[in-house]
């Protein structure tokens, strides 16, 4: 790999991911993940967009690099492979620069760590899992979804629109093999925690939930087209549907009431927060006042 490290940066944990069409939001995201990593690795998913990246990846510590150049797969299944593979190219460019821990953060992610880095130091233990939570979905677009989304549905307590096996992070070994949420031919224990976490925001809106599936190529209901790998997340396999119904016929109404009864109303938010199925997450705010003290260990 070309990129090389700024050589005065003391290395420990690399961020890696891979990124589609950066707007805005991407600014705080990679600021609030420098305060984290002493690299980050953004992989461009489709290379041409590099002028479109490079206002937002000034800083030395921000590296930024193509994906594969085969892009013709855009079902769920072929970008988790181009992930996979970007994932790989990051354990090496950290096995070669001398760097501990890679974490793959997808650009609809925080890593939410309150200034808790122990598991970084943990004897044994090689591959983190970190529990993870996802943000209810807003009546309007917002301007930047992780200021604006605070309000989360927790793990195991409620429905997910997505994923809710969490995100892990590994100890760099020449053996390591990458995947999407947890890693093969690790060195040493796996341990899963609740404290750090993963706050995710895959449709924080509306139209942010019909731009992710217009970039979907049409896809089985099988991961890879494989029948013993169905994939299990129904809202998935629902939004596919609608929104295909919705672009063909002009007709919106499915698709729009689908979606809003994934957002809350006032009684609905408040009922749940009280039954602890919802917590409030504001990750940004540490951007006005300063990151959290290093937590020794927890």
């Amino acid at each position: 790999m070309k990129a090389q490290h700024p050589p005065s940066i003391e290395h420990d944990l690399l961020i890696c991911s891979t990124m589609l069409s950066p707007d805005e939001k991407l600014h705080s995201w990679i600021e609030y993940h420098l305060r984290r990593a002493d690299i980050i690795l953004i992989f461009m998913d489709d290379p041409i967009q590099r002028p479109f990246f490079e206002p937002y990846t000034e800083n030395e510590r921000v590296l930024l690099l193509d994906g594969p150049t085969d892009r013709s797969d855009m079902t769920p299944s072929g970008i988790m492979n181009r992930i996979m593979a970007n994932t790989q190219d990051a354990i090496s460019y950290a096995l070669q620069n001398g760097i501990s821990w890679v974490l793959p953060v997808d650009s609809d992610e925080i890593f939410y760590d309150e200034g808790d880095r122990s598991w970084q130091s943990w004897e044994d233990v090689g591959h983190v899992t970190f529990v993870n939570h996802e943000a209810v979905p807003l009546k309007q677009e917002p301007a930047n979804c992780f200021v604006e989304c605070t309000l989360f549905r927790i793990n195991s307590r409620t429905q997910f629109m997505a994923y809710g096996n969490g995100k892990s992070a590994v100890r760099v070994t020449p053996e390591l093999k990458s995947g999407i949420h947890n890693f093969r031919n690790h060195s040493g224990e796996h341990r899963s925690v609740k404290s750090p976490c993963i706050l995710h925001y895959p449709n924080p809106s509306f139209e942010s939930w019909v731009a992710k599936f217009g970039n979907y190529s049409i896809f089985s209901d099988f991961w890879w087209n494989l029948p013993n790998v169905p994939i299990e997340l129904k809202f998935m396999l629902r939004s596919r549907d609608l929104l295909q119904e919705a672009r063909n016929t002009s007709q919106w109404g499915k698709a729009r009431d689908f979606f809003a009864s994934w957002v809350l109303d006032t009684e609905t938010r408040d009922d749940l927060l009280q039954k602890g199925l919802l917590r409030h997450y504001d990750p940004m705010a540490e951007l006005l006042t300063g990151p959290p003290q290093p937590v020794a260990d927890r």
